[in-house]
């Protein structure tokens, strides 16, 4: 799935909710979800987050990842008239309201993909296996997400004992 979210802390929050359990693209605007598209194939949900030019958004993000996969809208309450225009003309597949419990969140994500909850059983998903470890991301990726360079000394080599 792609989530297209701005702002740093949400992106890093929703991809650690899904990314344990789902392959997830990560992106902060319309331009680097373009070419992670473009390096790793077409997406079978987009999350978008949206305030204003809603519109717009949705068309470019269709274009980006092929027009096929379907979208769904993050907001924070209230939802903005022109979220709820673009819902009801069927720009967008649904709309999901900020903040959202993670367990939501891929409930969620489940029921857009089509596929039933994994039993505790046999761990599967319909004819999709989701990925069963936990969702805890690394510092670095917390920092890649957020936009903080590594500090040299992360990046020096550790065989040195």
């Amino acid at each position: 799935m792609l989530i297209v979210c701005p702002d740093s802390m949400e992106l890093a929050f929703l991809t650690g909710a899904l990314s344990g359990h789902f392959s997830v693209l990560a992106a902060r605007n319309a331009d680097e979800a373009a070419r992670l598209v473009e390096r790793f194939g077409p997406c079978r949900l987009v999350y978008l987050a949206l305030a204003d030019d809603c519109e717009a958004a949705i068309r470019l993000t269709r274009d980006v990842n092929g027009g096929k996969a379907p979208i769904y809208a993050l907001v924070h309450a209230p939802c903005p008239p022109v979220v709820d225009r673009a819902a009801h003309c069927g720009h967008l597949d649904g709309v999901c309201l900020l903040p959202m419990a993670p367990a939501a969140l891929r409930a969620r994500t489940r029921e857009a993909l089509g596929l039933r909850h994994a039993s505790p059983a046999t761990g599967s998903a319909g004819s999709h296996k989701e990925r069963s470890h936990s969702a805890i991301l690394t510092r670095e990726e917390v920092d890649y997400l957020l936009g903080r360079s590594l500090p040299a000394a992360s990046l020096a080599c550790r065989s040195s004992s």
